[in-house]
């Protein structure tokens, strides 16, 4: 990608985006897809996880996700369900 291109890209998804955020290369953007797919996985997989070992001990995993996420920082919820999800989990490769 040339600065041309990624100025015509920027200019294309701007009106119809909210905050797109330019950056010097395709590596970096394919880079970060990546790291917020793994974010993504990793977190959905824990969480999984943690409610397994909730259930076991007779913790509510949805009253703990609820006052995890009361702090005002430092915590993102992310919920349990059938397994890892959305399109690009499954489809994008990991590396």
């Amino acid at each position: 990608m040339n600065a041309i291109s990624r100025d015509l890209a920027v200019a294309l998804y701007s009106p119809v985006v909210e905050g797109v955020i330019p950056v010097s290369s395709t590596r970096v953007a394919e880079a970060c897809k990546i790291l917020e797919n793994t974010y993504r996985a990793v977190n959905i997989a824990l969480v999984n996880e943690l409610k397994v070992i909730f259930d076991a001990m007779d913790i509510d995993v949805w009253e703990v996700i609820e006052a995890a996420k009361s702090k005002p920082f430092g915590f993102q919820a992310f919920y349990p369900g059938p397994g890892l999800g959305g399109h690009c989990i499954p489809i994008d490769p990991f590396y």
